[in-house]
């Protein structure tokens, strides 16, 4: 052992030198006896190796540029990253992602906004048949997009290390096959996110933090932006459903509102990254014939076309009473459909899921609709008192009526039988 030997050696092995110590010299004998008998001794020795250059790159503020910004849809969609669209059940939001997915795959403007084309891939994890007429509804107006839309109808577990990499073999398999026809793969569509984490824990960031920092990954890894189609709460003001930190890791938030009187949609840019918030789009889900079916009942779906948002409401603004009701059974609607929901055996109904009228009539009672008591005040007898309660009870039943009648009227929602639902989702 030379004397470097044991200067390499003395930190690993906790030794000292100091001048009313053993001599180094001793020191390195005894070492080297120790050698002698014991084999093993040289693995314990340190390995030192020519320091690496530091990842870290420093710039001047006065000379620093900045950095280029790529848009997929320019102030809307990045080119890399994940995005969110959310919007409350049966808002539309399914629809708005097929929609802007399929633009994309044109190079078209996405609501005035300049686009650059690409390909895309959809996962449709949640109602994949319903996804499916939809898309055949939306090639009647598109016509063929040649190879550059494809479509999953099956669900991504995107808690289960296995299924992720599923995905990524088939996003490069994906992405190959579109750079043999001269395409690249830009957009991977995921609807929606809770039915891709199944089991998971929506308002944990536990569980949910794991799974956004791997779609960003991927994301990166393969140079493309993930949109993912998500919900909102039941408080809808409060934007994404779940964990808080859904919104601070995205790139992006679109909200989508529950439509207006009218049948108008609200889109609304939450968030983007690097670029202004706070736009209004408007769409509308215009009715699409696709045929009959073995009964001879028609077939039909709905494709979104942009329209101007509405203004927003001025101050003292206030909607028909018809509409404040309406406004308050789609809240109820929505506050119930997770926990009553069936499918809608009913023809055209093309997978939708819907609640009981009767159902949705208690949930709205309880929500508010109507007098919140019968006025007792003018009942002096038994007899005027009935009267007072069946009058407080036919004029909620009529509040209930002509909110239903007006999403009925304006297209928004379907009865059928004892069945109500939502005409878009």
């Amino acid at each position: 052992m030379t004397r470097q030997d044991f200067n390499d050696a003395a930190p690993l092995h906790r030794w000292e030198v100091a001048n009313d110590m053993v001599p180094v010299d001793d020191m390195i004998q005894a070492t080297e006896a120790r050698r002698q008998t014991s084999p093993d001794f040289d693995q314990y020795r340190p390995v030192f190796e020519t320091p690496r250059a530091s990842r870290f790159t420093v710039e001047d503020f006065d000379t620093l540029k900045p950095s280029p910004q790529a848009w997929r849809v320019k102030g809307l969609f990045p080119s890399v990253g994940v995005q969110i669209i959310a919007g409350p059940s049966m808002a539309g939001k399914s629809f708005l992602a097929l929609h802007v997915l399929a633009t994309i795959c044109t190079g078209r403007r996405v609501f005035g906004l300049k686009s650059k084309l690409c390909g895309g891939v959809y996962f449709a994890s949640e109602d994949a048949a319903g996804v499916r007429t939809r898309i055949v509804g939306l090639r009647t107006v598109t016509g063929p997009l040649g190879g550059t839309f494809e479509f999953v109808g099956s669900a991504p577990n995107l808690c289960d290390v296995h299924d992720l990499a599923d995905v990524r073999t088939l996003i490069e398999a994906r992405r190959d096959h579109m750079a043999e026809r001269g395409i690249a793969l830009g957009v991977v569509v995921i609807d929606t996110l809770s039915a891709s984490i199944p089991g998971a824990d929506e308002n944990s960031a536990k569980d949910m933090s794991p799974v956004l920092a791997e779609l960003q990954k991927i994301a990166q890894d393969f140079g493309l932006l993930i949109i993912l189609v998500a919900h909102t709460g039941k408080d809808e003001g409060r934007g994404v459903r779940g964990w808080s930190g859904l919104k601070g890791n995205a790139d992006g938030v679109i909200l989508v509102e529950a439509p207006n009187g009218d049948g108008t949609r609200v889109v609304t840019v939450d968030k983007v990254k690097n670029g202004p918030s706070g736009a209004r789009f408007g769409m509308v889900l215009k009715p699409v014939p696709l045929g009959f079916d073995e009964d001879g009942d028609a077939i039909e779906t709905c494709v979104v076309e942009e329209t101007e948002a509405p203004d927003r409401p001025r101050g003292g603004r206030k909607p028909t009473k018809a509409m404040a009701s309406a406004e308050l059974i789609r809240a109820a609607f929505n506050r119930i459909f997770e926990e009553r929901a069936v499918p809608i055996s009913a023809a055209g109904a093309n997978g939708a899921k819907g609640v009981s009228v009767s159902d949705l009539r208690a949930e709205a009672y309880l929500m508010g609709l109507g007098p919140s008591e019968p006025d007792y005040g003018e009942c002096p007898d038994s007899a005027s008192f009935k009267a007072c309660k069946r009058r407080w009870q036919d004029q909620r039943k009529s509040d209930f009526d002509r909110g239903r009648d007006h999403l009925v009227g304006t297209r928004q929602m379907r009865i059928e039988g004892v069945m109500i639902w939502p005409l878009g989702a």
